[in-house]
């Protein structure tokens, strides 16, 4: 296409406002597909970060730490107290005994500004209490649930036992962090904003990927079955028939059914699905150029069959195949969501749209909408906004519906 060519082009294309800003969401998914990993504020498919305390979190929540717990066998013998830890463990928390009064012990949990969720003492001598405490119904347990000054008081009526030991387990609270949910979380835990930039980079990718492959084998095929006619032509065209008169999403369901799931056999799927409109439109077309006089000078210089096709008939037929290529990936990226929301697509450790909806959509009548919602918008605007710059090109190739 000429500089002046591509000018009138572009002009006609802007005459459209659907059609700009289409194209303007469409590049934009794009750009997320491909910079995911650098705007996502956390990695999805990294399970290590993954905490359940962080699951089903509403809109603008904060990640919390989880508390901290330590365990330690205390033995008191003839009025000094020894602390033995029951296993060791990355904490800062630590004991410390010390006498309050007659009959009475105290525990403390250092540093004394920890804030304590509960501060638990077991197999206790009998006589001695907690005080504040609350007992377990059958076993010596005592717990006292968020202590004052991280310590607690072990009584006696009696003079205390000259020897004894007994289990403390102290565990602080959780601490919050200055890193928001902004989109909230699912039920794995996951951060959804990260999830959803991540299920667009596949959902892109697989449209993409898709839809090109079945392009080029379905294009291929068409011209094929253009230039050979005869035998060729009916036994690819009834192909295409026999493709075209099965539902898309069933052909899928039963290949994925076979094949099991995964990115690759996803874009397997929808090729299988696909190739058959771009071999119809191939060859319709194909047909209306191989009559015309360029094509006819062609063959007097005895020129190759494959340059004809690829050299001369090709480039007048890839306006229209073109246009059914961006019609195509909404196609794929609709294709691929609805297997994955149907369990066969994507497996759980890379989530993508439809998975994500699939995800939520157990907890959305439990006013956790923000699972299923938030991605359903994102997949819903992307298709749309592709659906319309499909249809501003192909109205622009034709220009009886170019007005």
């Amino acid at each position: 296409m000429s500089t002046a060519g591509l000018k009138d082009f572009t002009g006609r294309f802007a005459e459209s406002r659907s059609a700009v800003v289409s194209l303007a969401v469409s590049i934009t998914f794009v750009a997320c597909a491909i910079f995911a990993p650098l705007l996502a504020p956390t990695d999805p498919y990294d399970l290590t970060q993954l905490q359940l305390s962080d699951a089903l979190k509403p809109t603008g929540s904060k990640r919390m730490l989880p508390g901290e717990e330590i365990r330690a066998n205390m033995r008191v013998d003839g009025g000094s107290a020894s602390v033995e830890p029951v296993s060791p463990a990355k904490t800062r928390l630590a004991f410390l005994t010390e006498p309050c009064a007659p009959n009475c012990l105290s525990v403390i949990v250092q540093p004394e500004d920890v804030r304590l969720a509960s501060l638990q003492i077991r197999n206790l001598p009998a006589g001695v209490t907690v005080e504040g405490a609350k007992k377990h119904p059958i076993q010596p347990w005592w717990t006292v649930d968020t202590p004052q000054g991280s310590k607690v008081r072990l009584i006696s009526s009696a003079p205390l036992p000259a020897s004894f030991t007994f289990l403390a387990i102290a565990k602080s609270m959780e601490q919050e962090t200055d890193f928001i949910f902004r989109l909230g979380t699912d039920g794995f835990g996951r951060d959804m904003l990260s999830a959803i930039l991540y299920g667009i980079r596949i959902s892109v990718f697989v449209g993409l990927v898709a839809a090109g492959v079945a392009m080029v084998f379905g294009t291929g095929l068409g011209l094929l079955s253009a230039w050979r006619g005869g035998v060729t032509d009916a036994i690819v065209m009834r192909a295409v028939d026999f493709m075209l008169g099965l539902p898309a999403l069933l052909v899928g369901l039963a290949i994925l059914a076979v094949l099991g799931n995964g990115v690759s056999k996803v874009v397997l799927a929808i090729v299988i699905v696909q190739w058959s409109y771009y071999a119809r439109t191939a060859r319709s077309f194909a047909l209306s150029e191989l009559g015309k006089e360029y094509v006819e000078a062609a063959q007097c210089l005895r020129l190759s069959p494959a340059r004809i096709m690829l050299r001369h008939v090709l480039p007048n037929c890839m306006p229209q195949i073109i246009v059914l290529f961006t019609l195509n990936i909404a196609a794929a990226i609709s294709l691929e969501s609805s297997l994955s929301f149907l369990g066969v697509g994507l497996p759980l450790t890379r989530p993508s749209l439809g998975m994500l909806i699939a995800s939520g959509y157990e907890f959305i009548f439990s006013h956790k909408y923000w699972i299923s919602i938030y991605p359903g918008v994102v997949l819903l605007v992307m298709i749309v906004a592709m659906n319309l710059l499909g249809d501003r090109l192909r109205d622009l190739n034709n220009p009886r519906l170019d007005r």
